[in-house]
């Protein structure tokens, strides 16, 4: 009797002792590096809706990755590419496999695909790039093309030579837009801008300007030509209201200014100070309680050369135009920015090759959290005259109450792990939504 209990005893420990092997074997070949083997790692594009048919062999560093978008590759694929605009929220690749990584790229703000912004969704991707600091490739200054534009001359335009232009208020003041319905509330500003001073607005929102007819037919994909740049570069200041109020969502509409030696009136990323060339690089919104104050100085400011002056010292100290440590770090450091037209340098090559080296170099327990694309649940926009809010605030409140019950619906299905369509995720937001229940479970 105790010969048997001993050979059972041995029996358990030799079963758990296997059982323990086979464990970290899994996990070896789960985290498996394809970089030692003779095929390419893989990764395919999974959204639908690219210009373009790719399938090559990409040289990322010392790494090769076979990037394509060809769907039928899936069961080789290590990584899995998302593209945020496109997305759609029927169309996942499930079920998904334990060594499969997601990776998503998404330069915009939320307004097209408003459950990206939530970490129910964002959890399941191993690797983000997006505006975010956080993100493991941060695009947050991807829309100035160098240090050296904000501190050149190229567009600038003396104190002097801006009050020159008589045909100009002193407090010269322009506005370029064509989205004309924000989460911010861009236009309902302006309008009240309008109320206290002359602005003169061109592009198609409260357009009451047109620009030269040279710069008319597509400033849109020419955001800092030099014909354009040079144009409004004679103006004092310019009206530069992100579409969204995103913690380091910064566009053009922040840095072109600076660089033509305009100062801009800014509203957008809370963080935007973090950013600034220096202490004092524009004039915020968020600094003045309504419209009017903000005009009273912006005439201030323009009728004081040296006060008008201290917000371009980027363009007049020589000595130490930038000061801002952690923008010239991120200049040094950052992986892309527009305007680079070296060899693999477009936005797309840089996420695939940057996937590339993070599937074979890095493990798969990290997984993005809200700090990956931190929008708000409900939309900030500039204070108005009293207790007036933007027009159109509700629609944008209900878009991202939707986007909210989009992604915990998202996220159980995910869960779940079984491949699901356009018609079955409708029919269970429609569900939620008539029950008044998105913030709860369900049993799908």
């Amino acid at each position: 009797m105790r010969l048997a209990r001993r050979y059972g005893i041995a029996l358990v420990a030799l079963l758990l002792v296997w059982a323990t092997v086979l464990y970290f074997c899994s996990e070896k070949l789960t985290n498996y590096d394809n970089s030692k083997s003779s095929s390419p790692v893989e990764l395919v594009w999974w959204s639908k809706h690219m210009s373009w048919t790719q399938d090559e062999q990409r040289q990322c560093g010392i790494h090769t990755c076979r990037i394509t978008n060809r769907r039928s590759r899936l069961p080789m694929a290590r990584g899995v590419l998302f593209y945020g605009s496109n997305i759609k929220t029927g169309d996942f690749p499930l079920p998904r496999p334990k060594h499969q990584v997601w990776a998503l790229l998404h330069e915009e703000s939320p307004r097209n695909t408003p459950f990206v912004s939530n970490e129910e969704f964002l959890r399941h991707f191993h690797f983000t790039s997006t505006f975010s600091r956080y993100s493991n490739m941060p695009l947050t200054t991807q829309y100035l093309p160098s240090g050296a534009a904000l501190t050149s001359k190229d567009y600038f335009v003396s104190f002097a030579g801006k009050s020159r232009f008589g045909y100009r208020p002193p407090t010269s003041v322009v506005f370029l837009q064509s989205d004309c319905d924000t989460m911010s509330g861009r236009e309902d500003y302006v309008k009240a801008l309008m109320k206290h001073h002359p602005i003169d607005s061109f592009g198609s929102c409260l357009r009451n300007k047109d620009l030269p007819e040279s710069l008319q037919k597509d400033y849109l994909n020419n955001l800092y030509s030099p014909e354009l740049l040079r144009f409004l570069s004679e103006y004092k200041f310019m009206i530069a209201i992100e579409n969204a109020a995103c913690p380091d969502y910064i566009t053009e509409k922040f840095w072109r200014p600076l660089i033509m030696g305009v100062i801009p009136i800014y509203f957008g990323s809370p963080t935007i100070k973090d950013w600034q060339p220096n202490n004092k690089s524009a004039i915020f919104v968020n600094d003045f309680t309504n419209p009017q104050e903000l005009v009273e100085y912006l005439n201030k400011v323009a009728d004081d050369q040296q006060l008008y002056d201290s917000y371009r010292q980027h363009k007049l100290n020589h000595r130490k135009p930038i000061s801002n440590k952690k923008l010239l770090h991120n200049l040094v450091t950052r992986q892309y920015h527009m305007g680079d037209s070296s060899p693999g340098a477009s936005l797309f090559e840089k996420f695939e090759c940057a996937v590339c080296y993070h599937v074979i170099n890095t493990a798969r327990n990290g997984k993005a959290d809200s700090r990956h694309y931190n929008c708000p649940l409900e939309p900030v926009y500039a204070r108005l005259e009293g207790q007036e809010i933007p027009s159109n605030v509700a629609d944008w409140r209900s878009m991202m109450e939707v986007g909210q019950c989009q992604a915990k619906i998202l996220d159980e299905f995910f869960r779940r792990n079984l491949r699901f369509n356009d018609a079955e995720f409708d029919a269970e937001l429609n569900r939620r939504i008539e029950a008044n229940n998105c913030n709860n479970s369900s049993n799908i």
